[in-house]
């Protein structure tokens, strides 16, 4: 049997690679390690070359600044920002710098994802007292912490893992502040923008709170007991046709499913009611009805609601719950919580609620105990949104560590005394020593899905670049070169990682594009650092769709947004970002 050549074979295997990851059936980290296992396997990598990421500086400062990042968050340090970015201003314009600003400058130093995790809830009930839509607020809120993130090298994961490609190259890389640059330009044209344009352009959906108000068009399941004084009378009679902001969308009777249901059909004991509406509503229903509602795992909770709390949690991109049904994930045993409701975007729902398969995206609404939120508020599995948060209590001596910590880890790698490798060690190892970070802590804090994807992608992009894939669309890219020249050039090479990173992901992205870009710097003997920048920069900016960036799925549900909302808002600061990062990349270095 002839074997496919090295090229040929990468290229096969990568483009199974993007089917996977553009179809979503499975998680990214997975999708990418068991391509980088194949090309292992296959022979195109070495075992030392495919776990090159895995030894990468770039991927264990990540998981440094994961620890440091997760401690300043969970000491309340960051709650003094509600205060400075909410105000009685009902001006657009002003309410938007004022809440846009603080956040990008702090996104230049922590993750932005908890930082937009603990605003989104905060906001959303500030804009209700103020009669504000949270639609024209929520977007902003993402896109200051994505524009923070590119003004320093510890600001996304994206930015450290190009500096380690640089650095396994054999150069110096990057110092913290090279992308100040880059990025507060960027940061600052991209505020104005959302503040006097882009808002105009977000949509003005008002969502009630608190949760028990909400109008979201929830699915829920209803049993219809013994003894019911519902049995034997039509739906018509049993007024589930007059009920206020609630649908009977079909009843599931002995296996048979009855949509719609007409309204002289009669109701039996046993039947299944699946309902859509708001949760006030069916709540209310429940009672006047005497009917059931029915969890996750087809139990009645109607009596545990007296002693627990609803709450709202979105569903993550990485979460292990993504393309199961909810009967069958455990969520009951594993989070001790119960799905009581699920709401999707811009897709009608009529499946009973075992049987829903979980997407990204979705809001789960639950029945849990008071220590859920202690729990589970920092899992990587789900992002809270409802307006109740844990907080530790207040323990002035270990806030003061852990900023001194971070300011002094930020101090180091900036006056270049260490690395910001091993300024991020000597700051974890103080956190530790002094018990400001149990290992417990720790654990939760470290983000394995985005780890391994990163180390994963970094190998990948060695294959890809082994292969001689790089150096021929390198050479594709450079052939433009007498046409557009090195200014029209950059800009393909801008959108074309802008739109890997949104239809893929950041990481990957980056680390597929870098191998080109390094290509073509050589073959127009153009300085590495101007597309390595390049490369960072477009990878980070994704604005045009919420499964882009975490942070744009955080906002999608609580801001009532569609899909077609980050394209008109994003598209223009996209376009916008790519050229103000040329025009800088080519002035500097080219």
């Amino acid at each position: 049997m002839v074997m496919p050549s090295e090229p040929l074979l990468t290229s096969i295997l990568l483009l199974i690679m993007f089917v996977l990851l553009i179809k979503e059936w499975s998680p990214p980290e997975v999708t990418v390690f068991i391509t980088l296992a194949a090309l292992m396997v296959t022979g195109i990598l070495s075992i030392e070359e495919g776990l090159i990421g895995f030894s990468n500086p770039g991927v264990h400062t990540v998981a440094l600044l994961f620890i440091i990042g997760s401690a300043a968050y969970n000491s309340g340090v960051l709650s003094f920002i509600s205060h400075i970015l909410l105000s009685n201003n009902k001006k657009n314009s002003t309410t938007l710098i004022k809440m846009m600003i603080p956040v990008s400058i702090i996104s230049a130093f922590m993750n932005n994802t908890p930082i937009v995790t603990m605003l989104t809830p905060t906001i959303r009930s500030w804009a209700k007292k103020q009669c504000i839509a949270p639609s024209k607020l929520l977007i902003p809120l993402s896109y200051a912490a994505i524009l923070g993130g590119t003004i320093t090298l510890i600001g996304t994961s994206t930015n450290l893992v190009i500096d380690g490609l640089l650095k396994q190259k054999g150069l110096s890389g990057f110092s913290m502040f090279d992308f100040i640059f880059f990025g507060i330009p960027i940061t600052i044209a991209g505020i104005i923008y959302i503040s006097f344009i882009g808002h105009h352009l977000l949509p003005n959906r008002i969502i009630s709170e608190p949760i028990d108000q909400l109008n979201k068009q929830y699915i829920f399941e209803c049993l219809v007991p013994a003894h019911s004084l519902l049995i034997g009378k039509t739906i018509q009679k049993a007024k589930l046709r007059e009920l206020n902001d609630l649908f009977l969308v079909q009843i599931q009777r002995n296996h048979k499913k009855i949509s719609p249901p007409s309204n002289c059909e009669v109701l039996q004991t046993g039947d299944r009611l699946i309902f859509s509406g708001n949760a006030s509503s069916m709540l209310a229903t429940t009672k006047t009805k005497g009917l059931k509602l029915l969890s996750d795992v087809d139990r009645n909770v109607t009596d545990q609601l007296k002693d627990s709390i609803l709450i709202e949690v979105i569903v993550s991109d990485s979460s292990p719950l993504i393309d199961k049904k909810i009967k069958e994930s455990y969520f009951r045993s594993k989070y001790n919580a119960a799905i009581v409701a699920v709401q999707r975007k811009n897709k009608k729902i009529t499946s009973s609620i075992g049987n829903i398969i979980v997407k990204p995206g979705d809001t789960l609404l639950l029945i849990t105990g008071k220590d859920f939120v202690k729990t589970w508020s920092k899992s990587e599995d789900f992002y809270l949104i409802s307006p109740i948060h844990y907080q530790e209590p207040y323990q002035p001596l270990k806030i003061k560590i852990i900023t001194s910590v971070l300011i002094g880890v930020i101090l180091l790698a900036s006056l270049q005394i260490l690395s910001i490798l091993h300024a991020a060690l000597i700051g974890v190892m103080i956190l530790f020593v002094t018990k400001s970070v149990s290992v417990s802590d720790a654990q939760k804090a470290l983000n394995w899905n985005v780890l391994i994807l990163m180390s994963s992608s970094i190998g990948i992009g060695a294959a890809f670049e082994k292969a001689g894939l790089a150096s021929i669309i390198a050479t594709f890219f450079s052939q433009t070169h007498a046409i557009v020249g090195l200014f029209g050039i950059a800009i393909l090479y801008y959108l074309t990682t802008t739109i890997l990173t949104e239809i893929i992901n950041n990481i990957a992205a980056a680390t597929l594009m870098f191998p080109i870009g390094f290509s073509l710097a050589l073959d127009l003997g153009a300085d590495p650092l101007v597309f390595a920048m390049i490369t960072a920069i477009s990878a980070s900016c994704s604005f045009i769709t919420p499964i882009g960036y975490q942070t744009n799925l955080i906002v999608y549900g609580p801001g009532g947004y569609r899909f077609t909302d980050y394209v008109k808002v994003g598209l223009p600061l996209s376009l916008l970002c790519m050229l103000i990062t040329v025009t800088i990349a080519i002035l500097s270095w080219g």
